[in-house]
């Protein structure tokens, strides 16, 4: 999973994740703006960044269209 946040900040692409906000499982395509071992930092569209725990997100992928050949 690092991988694909790695991926996204480094070559500021956005990425698919899915992830618990506020007690609910949401699937969104986000932008990461920092992440460390215990927690990352997601734009969700245009919105002020958030702070979860690295245990609340549950899964990422390349957002549609993006390959991952960069």
């Amino acid at each position: 999973m690092t991988r694909f946040l790695r991926y996204a900040l480094e070559h500021g692409r956005k990425i698919r994740a899915v992830f618990l906000l506020e007690g609910q499982m949401v699937q969104k395509t986000v932008e990461v703006v920092a992440y460390d071992d215990a927690a990352v930092t997601l734009r969700i569209g245009k919105k002020t960044p958030v702070t979860l725990p690295m245990a609340d997100l549950l899964g990422c992928d390349y957002a549609r269209g993006d390959h991952g050949e960069d």
